[in-house]
């Protein structure tokens, strides 16, 4: 006799996402703040919620432009993201950011694919609009260096112009905010596409988070 085996739905999956997206985070406050800090207060001073959208009829130019024999894939928006992440630790850590003895000042960076109408994802008709819902913890050795970079007009223009970003909506983090099953409603927010994309896969690669420990690089 065969038993029936029913998969998780989409809400389920997002709940299970935000949640390990929120151990992630508590993981890096315990591992970063200060001894009268608490896992309330640190992400208050160093968390923001981030929503980049990009200008992709500007994106797919510079991606067109760059491209090279060396490079026979099309970056992903997520694969954009991760140079964010990475021009970020540059301006704020320096051009050596990348070498180990430097890991303990790098932000935590958890990026989530989004498209247009995605809570409504039955009616949604073809994904469009590609963008990202992330969460940035920083530590307090490098806050003052990112708040000076968006409230500088002109790096920070220059910096939305390097990635063809549209628009960068910065939020202060609320993770204290949770939902009735505990998960924190930013984490949930953020993970809202993953959990239909998991069901059909319509979307190959649909969140990051950084930086990727080193124990897996190679």
């Amino acid at each position: 006799m065969f038993q029936t085996v029913s998969n998780p739905s989409p809400t389920s999956i997002t709940s299970q996402y935000a949640s390990w997206f929120d151990d992630r985070i508590d993981q890096f406050i315990d591992e970063h703040k200060g001894r009268f800090d608490s896992v309330s207060t640190f992400p208050k001073r160093n968390g923001y919620f981030i929503t980049i959208s990009f200008d992709h009829s500007s994106r797919n130019l510079r991606l067109k432009g760059s491209a090279s024999i060396d490079i026979p894939k099309a970056k992903s928006v997520l694969d954009t993201f991760t140079d964010i992440y990475n021009f970020t630790c540059r301006q704020l850590i320096g051009r050596n950011y990348h070498r180990p003895s430097f890991d303990p000042l790098k932000p935590l960076a958890i990026g989530c694919l989004d498209m247009n109408g995605s809570r409504y994802w039955r009616s949604m008709g073809q994904l469009e609009n590609p963008h990202i819902h992330s969460i940035w913890i920083f530590g307090d050795e490098v806050r003052e260096g990112f708040q000076k970079l968006i409230a500088d007009t002109e790096r920070f223009s220059a910096f939305k112009e390097r990635f063809s970003i549209r628009e960068m909506d910065i939020q202060a983090l609320d993770h204290d905010h949770r939902n009735s099953t505990g998960e924190g409603r930013a984490t949930s927010y953020m993970a809202k596409f993953i959990g239909h994309n998991n069901s059909e896969l319509l979307v190959g690669d649909d969140f990051r988070v950084l930086p990727i420990p080193r124990a897996t690089l190679y």
